[in-house]
C-alpha cells in the first residue's frame, strides 16, 4: 500500500472520529504542558538563592517524576479506550482486504500525527504558562516574584524524548494488539461483554476482606509511625478491594437485587437494572478507575490545602516558643546567667521585647514500656507500639514554669503521658518510684505525637541517677547528657526578629560550652513555607491531571455506553414505551452508575481521616478541625464539580441515543 494512503487515512480516521481523538489530545496537550512548566520550575529553583530553596527543589523534582510516570499510565490507558472503540472500524479495514500490518501503520500514522500535534502545541501552552505557574509558586512560597524564569532548552528536549517514548510504547503496544486478533474478533470487539457476567463469589469475598483489612488498618492504627508505614499498605488493600467489588461484588448485588420481584418488575428498575447486568462486565474497571482517581483527588487536595494553611499551627506545635535554646551541661548557675546576659545584649542590639520565658533542666531517654517498668535491656516483642520518650524534670523547675506548688518526698513522681498509663507506680532502669499524680498537661512542654512519659521527679540527683544508669545500658556510640532548656516569645518587627535569633545563635556558638541547638520559627519558616507551599503546588498539578484523567474516563464511558445502548432503547420503544419512560429509564441507570465512584470515593476518605490525620501529625500539624473542615469544602467542590460533568456527559449519552 502506498504510504500516503496511510496517512490520509489516519488523517480521515482523526477528523472522523473527532469526538474520542480531540479529548484525548487535548487531555494529551494538557499534560506535555503541565510536565514541561513543573521540570523548567524545578530546573528554576536549582540556581536560585534564597532560604529554603532545597527543599523546595526536592519536593517540586519528586512531582516532575510523579507526573512523568503518570503521563505514561495515562496515555497508555485512554489509548486502550480508543483502540477499543474502534474496533469495529478497524475489523471492517481487515474485511476489505487490509493486512493487520497495514492496520498497524493507520493506526501508528494516527498516534503519530496526534502524539506530534500534542507535544509541540503542549510545550508552546507550557511555555506561555509556566511564568505565570512561577509567579503562583513564588507567591505561595511568599518569595520574591522579581526573580525570573525563561525558557529551557534542557526542559524542551527533556519533555520530547519522554514522551516520544510513551507514544512509540503506545504504537508497539496497538501494533502487539491487533496481530493478536482475528478480523472477526475485531469486527465483534465492541460487543464483548454483552452475555450475561457470572456472580464470582470468591472475587467478590476477596474484595470485601481486602477493602475490610484496609479499613481496619486506617481505623486502629494510633502509632504516627505505623501509620506512616502502612499507609501505602492500607491504600493498596483498598484499590484491590474497589477493584474486586466493582468487578464482581457490583454484578452479585444487581442479581440480588433482580431477584427482589417487587422491586425489579417495575419499568425503572428492570430496564436499569438488567442493562447495569450485562453492562458491569466491561464498566467495572472505569468505574473502579473513577472511584481511585477521586479518592486519590479528594486526598492530595485535602491534605496539601491543610498543610499549607495549617502553617502557623504546624510552627507553634513545633516549637512551644518562639525560641527554643538547648545545652548539654550540668546544672551551673554561672552559665545560666551568662545565656541571660546574652539574650539581654543581643535584644537590645535588634529592638526585641521578650517574654513568656521557660527554662529547665531535663533528662531525654528512650525504652521499651513492659507494664509499668522502662526498660533499655529488653528483648522480647519491640515494636512502635511500646518504644517510649522518657522525660525527667526537677521539681523545682517544673513548679516555677508551671506556677504551681507541689511537693515529692523521696521514691515519689508526678507522671505526664501522652498514652494511657493506669499503674500506680513506675519503675524506671530498675528504679521504682510511686506516682504521687498524674497530670493532664503540662504547660511549657511541646505536644508529642510518639509514645511519651514524663515524670517530674525530686531533684537532679534522680536525674543523675537514671541518667548514669541509661549510659550504663545502652549499647550506642554517643553518651545520654542532663539538657537545659531556655526558651521565649519575642516581639518586634520580622526582620528584627531573624537577625536577632541570627546573633544569638552565632554568640551561643562561640561564648557557651555545651551549646546545642537553636530551634525559632523564624529563620526555619522559609523551610517550611517552602515544604508545605510546594506541597500545595504539586497538589494542585496533581489534582488538576487526576481531576483530568476522571473526566475523561467518565466521558469515554458515556460515549461507549451511548451507542451499545442506542439499539436497545429504540428497540423498547418499538415495543410500547414512550420517549418520556424511556428517558426516566436512562436517568435512572446513569445516576446510579456515574455517582457510585463518587459515594466510594468518599467513604474511602471517610476511613482514610483517622489514619491520613496520624501522618500530618508527624508533620507537626494536629489541628483536626483544621483538616476536617479543609476535607469538608474539598469534597464538597470536588461534588459540585462531579456534577457538572454528569451533566454534560448525561447531555452526550441522551444525543447519542436519541
Amino acid at each position: 500500500m502506498n504510504r500516503n494512503l496511510y496517512s490520509k487515512l489516519a488523517r480521515s480516521n482523526i477528523i472522523r472520529n473527532r469526538d474520542t481523538y480531540f479529548p484525548y489530545i487535548f487531555s494529551s496537550v494538557v499534560t506535555v504542558s503541565m510536565f514541561y512548566m513543573l521540570l523548567t520550575i524545578a530546573n528554576r529553583t536549582k540556581e536560585a538563592d534564597f532560604l529554603g530553596d532545597k527543599v523546595m527543589t526536592d519536593v517540586l523534582t519528586f512531582g516532575v517524576i510523579v507526573i512523568g510516570l503518570f503521563s505514561f499510565l495515562f496515555i497508555f490507558y485512554t489509548n486502550s479506550f480508543l483502540l477499543k472503540r474502534r474496533t469495529k472500524e478497524l475489523g471492517l479495514y481487515s474485511v476489505l482486504g487490509m493486512e493487520k500490518r497495514h492496520i498497524s501503520r493507520v493506526t501508528a500514522y494516527e498516534i503519530l500525527y496526534s502524539s506530534l500535534f500534542s507535544i509541540a502545541i503542549g510545550i508552546v501552552v507550557g511555555i506561555i504558562f509556566s511564568k505565570l505557574m512561577f509567579a503562583v509558586l513564588l507567591n505561595l512560597l511568599k518569595l520574591d516574584t522579581s526573580i525570573s524564569l525563561n525558557i529551557s532548552l534542557h526542559s524542551i528536549i527533556a519533555t520530547i524524548v519522554l514522551f516520544i517514548l510513551i507514544f512509540f510504547t503506545v504504537i508497539f503496544f496497538n501494533a502487539i494488539r491487533i496481530h493478536k486478533l482475528n478480523p472477526i474478533d475485531l469486527i465483534t470487539g465492541a460487543k464483548k461483554g454483552e452475555r450475561e457476567p457470572k456472580s464470582k463469589w470468591l472475587i467478590g469475598i476477596l474484595g470485601i476482606i481486602s477493602l475490610g483489612s484496609g479499613y481496619y488498618l486506617a481505623l486502629t492504627i494510633e502509632n504516627p509511625v505505623k501509620a506512616m508505614l502502612m499507609f501505602f499498605i492500607a491504600v493498596i488493600l483498598v484499590a484491590i478491594g474497589t477493584y474486586f467489588l466493582f468487578t464482581s461484588g457490583s454484578i452479585i448485588f444487581l442479581k440480588i437485587l433482580r431477584r427482589n420481584k417487587r422491586f425489579y418488575y417495575q419499568k425503572n428498575h428492570f430496564i436499569s437494572v438488567s442493562n447495569m447486568i450485562y453492562r458491569m462486565k466491561q464498566n467495572a474497571v472505569g468505574l473502579a478507575n473513577i472511584a481511585i482517581l477521586s479518592t486519590a483527588v479528594l486526598l492530595i487536595l485535602s491534605t496539601t490545602v491543610s498543610l499549607y494553611v495549617g502553617l502557623e499551627d504546624i510552627l507553634a506545635t513545633r516549637y512551644f516558643r518562639d525560641v527554643n535554646a538547648t545545652f548539654a551541661f550540668n546544672v551551673d548557675d554561672e552559665k545560666e546567667y551568662e545565656i541571660e546576659e546574652i539574650v539581654f545584649e543581643k535584644k537590645m542590639d535588634n529592638n526585641i521585647k521578650i517574654e513568656n520565658i521557660v527554662s529547665y533542666y531535663n533528662l531525654n531517654i528512650h525504652g521499651i514500656l513492659v507494664g509499668h517498668e522502662i526498660r533499655m535491656d529488653y528483648t522480647g516483642n519491640v515494636s512502635d507500639d511500646n518504644i517510649y520518650y522518657l522525660k525527667l524534670i526537677p521539681l523545682e523547675d517544673f513548679n516555677r514554669n508551671q506556677d504551681t506548688s507541689f511537693k515529692l518526698n523521696e521514691g515519689q513522681v508526678l507522671l505526664y503521658s501522652n498514652k494511657n498509663y493506669n499503674y500506680n507506680d513506675i519503675v524506671v532502669l530498675g528504679e521504682k518510684y510511686d506516682i504521687k499524680g498524674k497530670l493532664e498537661s503540662i504547660n511549657f512542654l511541646p505536644r508529642s505525637v510518639f509514645n511519651q512519659i514524663v515524670l517530674i521527679v525530686p531533684d537532679m540527683v534522680e536525674i543523675e541517677k537514671i541518667m548514669t544508669k541509661a549510659n550504663e545500658l545502652k549499647k550506642m556510640n554517643y553518651m545520654y547528657n542532663i539538657n537545659y532548656d531556655y526558651g521565649f516569645d519575642i516581639k518586634g518587627d520580622y526582620e528584627d526578629k531573624v537577625n536577632f535569633v541570627k546573633d544569638l545563635k552565632s554568640q551561643f556558638k562561640t561564648s557557651i560550652e555545651g551549646f546545642e541547638l537553636i530551634e525559632d520559627r523564624y529563620t526555619t519558616r522559609q523551610d517550611f513555607i517552602s515544604i508545605y507551599g510546594s506541597l500545595f503546588f504539586i497538589g494542585i498539578f496533581l489534582g488538576t491531571l487526576f481531576v483530568i484523567v476522571t473526566v475523561l474516563i467518565i466521558y469515554y464511558k458515556q460515549i461507549t455506553e451511548g451507542y451499545d445502548d442506542r439499539e436497545r432503547f429504540v428497540i423498547l420503544q418499538k415495543v410500547g414505551m414512550s420517549k418520556m419512560e424511556v428517558k426516566k429509564a436512562i436517568k435512572s441507570q446513569i445516576l446510579l452508575v456515574f455517582f457510585l465512584p463518587l459515594i466510594t470515593a468518599i467513604i474511602h476518605i471517610m476511613f482514610a481521616f483517622p489514619l491520613v490525620r496520624k501522618i500530618l501529625a508527624l508533620m507537626s500539624l494536629t489541628n483536626t478541625k483544621l483538616f476536617l473542615s479543609t476535607t469538608a469544602i474539598v469534597i464538597l467542590v470536588f461534588a459540585i464539580g462531579y456534577g457538572i460533568v454528569y451533566k454534560w456527559t448525561a447531555k452526550v449519552y441522551y444525543k447519542i441515543v436519541n
